[in-house]
């Protein structure tokens, strides 16, 4: 591998935004990497164990062969076809192949009581059967067996060639190695292999599941030199006097660059640092950015260039690369003296594809959702406590006290969270009649409390008392962040999810974090147009909207998610507003009308867009907007920005603004104004010059007809 001219070595802390790919991708919803063929394949090994007919795997293995590799790239398909291949070999054939300790493993899981799991991944995977939304449980069974087949595929070599990237690795015998998210074990066993009976292997994991079957593992086949490491998101979990020579991280760190809050992030690098000998290695295994001319991989990556930027400024230096798929890379890095005085270069919006990282921080931040939106921290529960136990007693000087509180915390953490919707309540409460009425006189308000103020605040109360976790006491000098896996006894999981939503977004007090009055003027929306509002969600904006269109204008609001949407259409009625028009979509298509807006909107959407669309679902979704824009018609898109570690975050998700402006570029929308009225939050005006057709990729997939929302 040359390095002389190499960006990644010579320029670590710069990204060139070539493409209108993204430069990360953190995982899609299901239903677009589900193929026709996968299907198909799928329902007939299901038929081979209700009748025991070999012939439905051998088609089964035939369609297998077609749509490999054409169709999901490094998914389930290889570890599928493995399995009908076992079942319909001679007994000679099947006893060759389970000689292998960890493949028996494989199969042991899957074969299990009449191979139950693998019916009911494949029941699930398929939507054969549909988890109801709220069964947790199954959703993490399902998750586990997705990740069990994928990384223990004994045909794994087949689309990774983990042989020859192994070779580049050069453990050696006696090595001590930390398998950083090891999930069920492929990598670590390996390792384990390589560096004998004098070396160690730390099997580092936070899944229960994968951690239970590599307990077994161990200990079924008597293991001496691997130790099953318990991990948390604040570090990788082994003890501080631990030291090993290389840790090893694959297909994770794409999750903790766009995943992890920067909290978790610097304490999860810190540990590694912490784990290393001094030159010791970091080995990162992910997945690249394709270009749209090559098969995709099927699920998430992170381009060398992002990943290499980071860990620069944490102290790691590249020293080596290579990539023997265009769907896989191997990153070496040493570590090195944490780097200082790193000179300070501005980013500038003339110039968004030449992007400068300037410190550790993610340019983008995606809150991956596993149960539950339930966040907190210590200082916001405190706050949250008293608020309860105010409603609870009608008690005036708590719910001042806690008004007090939340008015004193929230320019201080959680920017846009619910605290300053949590004041208004207090407000309320403590108002006399009639500010009350005054309080109430908008329309959208007076629904607002009804829905969390009714029946002497009923769901107010729950949803502080779920939120803030207010059944559980923690330690007061434990983490300032932290959250909880919400098993959804007090209210069903997709509740407090849509209710949270509904806090949050519909906020009367809303204005007073992001500026609203001043931000609705710089959309300069005029009497008489047209305007979309994708992802209106409760519809807070389409409302603010619809008062300055007036009578002769229209607003179309448009969501994929019709739980989200039933709070406006609710609204729309009781309000009997005309020139609202409300348009269930779906991720790859806003379903605008050609030339139907002057305008169309999107906020606190894009960073998805641009983080959890597959490239093709990316693309169609503009080029509909593109449809529905009017000649010189605008695209305003308000968002997230990620700022630095002395300013306060946005609670949710965020985005560098350059990100947004650079891939828009290719897409042929030119910016003509940028505002930024608070630290963590922007406003980008877009004007589409051309529409520009972007080539077709190569894939298979095709999208269920009952597609819902990410």
């Amino acid at each position: 591998m040359c390095k002389e001219g190499n960006p990644l070595y010579e320029t670590p802390t710069e990204i060139k935004v070539t493409a209108k790919d993204s430069l990360v991708h953190v995982g899609s919803l299901d239903s677009f990497d589900i193929t026709k063929g996968g299907i198909k394949a799928g329902k007939l090994i299901l038929s081979y164990f209700e009748n025991g007919n070999k012939k439905q795997l051998l088609k089964a293995i035939e369609i297998y062969e077609k749509i490999i590799p054409d169709e999901n790239f490094g998914g389930e398909y290889t570890a599928l076809e493995w399995m009908c291949k076992l079942l319909t070999s001679p007994e000679d054939a099947q006893k060759d192949l389970l000689s292998q300790p960890l493949v028996k493993s494989f199969y042991d899981v899957l074969s299990k009581d009449n191979f139950a799991d693998l019916k009911q991944y494949l029941q699930l995977k398929y939507h054969i059967v549909e988890i109801d939304k709220d069964d947790v449980e199954t959703k993490k069974k399902l998750r586990f067996l997705e990740d069990f087949i994928l990384f223990n595929n004994p045909d794994r070599e087949r689309w990774e060639k983990t042989r020859e990237n192994m070779a580049k690795f050069n453990i050696r015998k006696g090595e001590r190695i930390a398998d950083v998210g090891s999930g069920p074990g492929y990598f670590s066993f390996k390792f384990a292999d390589i560096v004998g009976e004098e070396g160690k292997v730390y099997a580092i994991e936070t899944n229960p599941m994968h951690l239970d079957f590599l307990r077994r593992h161990i200990a079924d086949n008597d293991i001496k030199n691997v130790d099953v490491v318990v991990s948390q998101f604040e570090g990788i979990g082994l003890d501080k006097d631990v030291r090993v020579d290389t840790v090893f991280i694959c297909s994770l760190y794409h999750n903790v660059y766009a995943a992890f809050t920067d909290f978790e992030r610097e304490k999860f690098v810190g540990s590694i640092r912490n784990a290393l000998e001094d030159g010791g290695k970091l080995i990162i295994v992910d997945n690249d950015l394709v270009d749209s001319t090559e098969l995709p991989y099927h699920g998430p990556y992170i381009s060398k260039a992002l990943l290499t930027s980071q860990l620069y400024h944490y102290g790691f230096k590249l020293v080596d690369d290579y990539q023997f798929t265009p769907q896989r890379y191997v990153l070496i890095y040493e570590k090195v003296d944490i780097p200082t005085n790193i000179e300070y270069r501005e980013n500038s919006i003339d110039d968004p594809c030449n992007i400068h990282v300037n410190s550790a921080g993610s340019l983008i931040r995606y809150r991956i959702i596993g149960t539950s939106t339930a966040g907190y921290t210590i200082r916001g529960k405190a706050c949250g406590r008293v608020m309860y136990e105010g409603f609870e007693k009608n008690d005036p000087a708590l719910i001042q006290k806690a008004h007090d509180m939340f008015a004193e915390l929230w320019p201080q953490e959680r920017i846009g969270d619910d605290y300053t919707a949590f004041m208004w309540f207090c407000e309320y409460y403590l108002a006399d009649g009639e500010e009350r009425e005054k309080m109430l006189s908008d329309p959208r308000n007076r629904m607002y409390f009804e829905f969390f103020g009714g029946n002497d605040y009923e769901k107010l109360k729950k949803y502080l008392y779920v939120k803030f976790y207010l059944e559980h006491e923690e330690d007061p000098d434990s983490n300032i962040e932290t959250s909880f896996d919400y098993g959804g006894t007090d209210l069903p999981i997709s509740t407090l999810n849509e209710w949270n939503e509904y806090f949050v977004f519909n906020n009367p007090n809303r204005y007073l974090w992001e500026k609203t009055d001043q931000m609705l003027k710089i959309f300069d929306i005029r009497e008489g147009e047209s305007i979309a509002d994708l992802g209106c969600g409760g519809g807070y904006f389409t409302w603010e909207f619809s008062k300055l269109v007036g009578d002769k204008g229209t607003v179309y609001a448009t969501e994929i998610n019709k739980d989200a949407m039933k709070y406006l259409d609710e609204f729309r009625e009781k309000s009997k507003v005309k020139n609202i028009r409300t348009l269930v979509t779906k991720m790859n298509d806003c379903k605008l009308k050609e030339n139907s807006c002057d305008k169309v909107f999107m906020c606190s959407m894009y960073h998805a867009v641009y983080i959890t669309d597959i490239e093709f679902v990316k693309d169609d979704f503009i080029a509909s907007i593109q449809k529905g824009l009017k000649k010189g018609g605008k695209l305003i898109i308000v968002d997230n920005d990620v700022t630095d570690r002395d300013t306060p975050s946005y609670y949710g998700p965020g985005i560098m603004p350059e990100l947004i402006i650079s891939q828009l570029s290719f897409y042929g929308f030119r910016l003509v104004k940028k505002e930024q009225l608070i630290p963590q939050r922007f406003v980008l005006i877009f004007e589409l010059e051309e529409k520009k057709k972007v080539g077709e990729r190569k894939h298979g997939y095709k999208q269920r007809e009952d597609q819902q929302p990410r």
